[in-house]
């Protein structure tokens, strides 16, 4: 059974959020359920996935349908972005970087959170351009859990971040009009309320930032503050 219909500033479009089971993605995902926005949600597992999205219908009454599969593997990112096609809006969350030195993080850890935090992403973005690009329009927001300067101590997300946002500025070039990708900074700081209101802010006007952009939550609730 559903809940009240959300009517809102992104009601008739459809998002698709990555890491959508729990944390950010998830509150992010109920955060943009509020303003109306139908959602595709994924996530590698099937119950915590398929709970989300059965929760976010009872509780707002929009469109959410679960996905699974990991989008790190270029087989299941490309079936992932075919069922979410009509996805307007997408949001990766995904990633969970470790701290530490060169020394301290063993092969198999920075093998996996590289996985998530970047194949996981670039896999996700090549296949849903293509499908914006069909549409004429889009935004890509990614999240980018990295400090805010190259660290030897926090080497992992140091270098994924570097990766991640050089994909941003380089893409923000070349992207077709129409298209918009943006990258979301932790900065190390999560702070998973401002992140997920500034992710809804954006996909409501992500005009206020131009393309290739890198900027943190803070930016963007600043930003809005001062216009209003």
């Amino acid at each position: 059974m559903s809940g009240p219909l959300a009517q809102g500033p992104l009601s008739g479009e459809m998002a698709l959020i990555t890491g959508a089971s729990g944390g950010i993605g998830l509150m992010a995902a109920r955060a943009l359920a509020q303003t109306g926005c139908g959602l595709h949600l994924v996530g590698q597992k099937f119950m915590p996935i398929e709970q989300a999205a059965s929760d976010i219908r009872s509780d707002y009454g929009v469109e959410a349908e679960a996905h699974t599969g990991n989008p790190a593997t270029g087989v299941d990112a490309e079936a992932l972005a075919m069922a979410c096609s009509d996805a307007e809006i997408f949001i990766n969350c995904t990633g969970n970087l470790p701290h530490g030195t060169l020394e301290d993080i063993e092969d198999e850890a920075w093998r996996k959170s590289w996985e998530a935090a970047v194949f996981a992403p670039l896999n996700m973005v090549r296949e849903m351009v293509g499908h914006m690009s069909d549409e004429g329009r889009g935004l890509i927001v990614l999240l980018i859990d990295t400090p805010a300067k190259t660290e030897a101590s926090d080497i992992c997300a140091s270098a994924s971040g570097a990766v991640l946002k050089t994909i941003i500025t380089g893409l923000g070039q070349e992207l077709p009009q129409g298209l918009r990708i943006l990258g979301l900074c932790t900065n190390r700081h999560i702070d998973a309320n401002a992140l997920s209101e500034a992710i809804t802010r954006l996909a409501i006007q992500p005009e206020r930032f131009r393309t290739g952009s890198l900027i943190t939550a803070q930016d963007v609730l600043e930003d809005e503050s001062e216009e209003t």
